[in-house]
């Protein structure tokens, strides 16, 4: 299993769902140490990893910079994808952005 995202409501309810089965997201990862992104950085492959309204901006911004960079197609598509669920995820309150690791 690869890290689904998952745009939840305050009680973890899933709003969207983004599956991962073939391993996409950790090929567009930035590395743990990279400063350059202070929220996925912190994304755990190996875990949840949650972010708050507050961080949410942030990581829109994040992911934005990683489509700069060059990928696979499938990957690119899976990135925007992600970058698509986030960026409708900003501003609305008692939501969160969940990456689910295995």
């Amino acid at each position: 299993m690869g890290i689904d995202l998952r745009w939840e409501n305050e009680r973890g309810e899933p709003l969207v769902v983004l599956g991962d089965r073939e391993f996409l997201v950790r090929r567009f990862l930035p590395p743990y140490d990279s400063p350059d992104f202070p929220c996925l950085r912190f994304v755990d492959p190996a875990g949840d990893t949650i972010f708050n309204q507050a961080q949410i901006s942030q990581l829109v911004l994040e992911l934005e910079n990683l489509t700069a960079r060059k990928h696979e197609q499938k990957v690119e598509q899976h990135l925007q994808a992600v970058t698509k669920i986030v960026r409708q995820a900003v501003g609305k309150p008692h939501t969160y952005i969940k990456f689910a690791g295995d």
